[in-house]
């Protein structure tokens, strides 16, 4: 019995499920930060456990416990631009492996064949829109050149935030005071910059999203700033067409959707995502299988 594996990976982990030829599934399977482009000998450790312990999951739900060959597809930040694909594909012990970006499962987890855009938003922020079956993608294309509005983005911009108030030409405020208490003086936040990663910086989101709920104006000038390259981004992609649903998807998409609406977007039809973006990869999973038996 064929296996459809779905992995869904980027800079804070990654999760992976296995779907049996009649529908049931395996529990999820949670790993490491995957990113391909950061630090892809990590990604590959990490997809590889996931693969290998949902693949077995599902090899136990059958009543010989064996299959005969899984089709498998990896949805994961990074891949369409890192090149990372090929490098995947020839180090993974599978034969059956396809290779998307993390925004494609997206939007086929939340909307399937209907048209939409996903706005999804975590460690780092990417934008697609499906229209009469064609894809359109916008931004994701890391942090180092963009990412606006994500989680490692609005941490790096905390931490710029904190250092241009020290020199005196930016603001002072609650969030630059808790950015001081927490690394303590210029040298810990310059080392913590050589190092950090992606998601190190993501874990400074979570300070600028509190000090933006009690009115910290530098809080919310970051927040602002990311908002509105993400509601340019939106609108380019509606072309016009104001009543395309926009799912939110990531840990912030709903939060930042939720302000995008409140300054200026409220004309936006917001809609829930029909399924994750694990289903979306095993949906492609299923397809392409579909394709395969297809066209011999």
């Amino acid at each position: 019995m064929r296996i459809f594996i779905g992995l869904d990976g980027g800079g804070t982990g990654c999760r992976a499920q296995a779907e049996l030829a009649d529908g049931r599934r395996t529990q999820v399977v949670t790993g490491g930060a995957a990113n391909v482009s950061s630090d892809p000998d990590g990604a590959l450790r990490e997809i590889s456990t996931a693969l290998a312990r949902a693949f077995t999951m599902a090899q136990a739900m059958l009543p010989d416990g064996a299959a005969t060959d899984a089709q498998i597809v990896l949805g994961l930040a990074g891949a369409s631009e890192s090149g990372a694909a090929q490098r995947l594909l020839h180090a993974l012990p599978y034969p059956q492996v396809s290779v998307m970006g993390d925004i494609d499962i997206s939007l086929k987890g939340a909307f399937g064949q209907e048209d939409g855009i996903v706005l999804a938003v975590g460690t780092g922020s990417v934008l697609a829109c499906q229209r009469g079956g064609q894809m359109q993608r916008l931004g994701g294309y890391g942090l180092a050149l963009g990412d606006e509005g994500g989680g490692a983005w609005i941490g790096r911009e905390a931490l710029r935030a904190a250092l241009h108030a020290r020199d005196g030409i930016a603001p002072d405020g609650p969030l630059v005071r808790m950015i001081w208490d927490r690394f303590g003086a210029l040298p810990d936040v310059i080392s913590f910059a050589a190092r950090a990663r992606p998601a190190d910086y993501a874990t400074l989101a979570p300070l600028v999203l509190q000090h933006d709920r009690v009115h910290c104006p530098v809080a919310g000038a970051i927040l602002d700033r990311g908002c509105a390259y993400l509601l340019r981004a939106i609108t380019h992609l509606q072309a016009g067409a104001h009543d395309m649903p926009v799912a939110p998807t990531g840990g912030l998409g709903p939060v930042l959707l939720d302000r995008i609406m409140a300054q200026g977007g409220a004309y936006l039809h917001r809609t829930a995502p029909k399924g994750t973006a694990l289903d979306g990869a095993i949906w492609q999973a299923r397809h392409g299988a579909r394709q395969k038996e297809t066209s011999l």
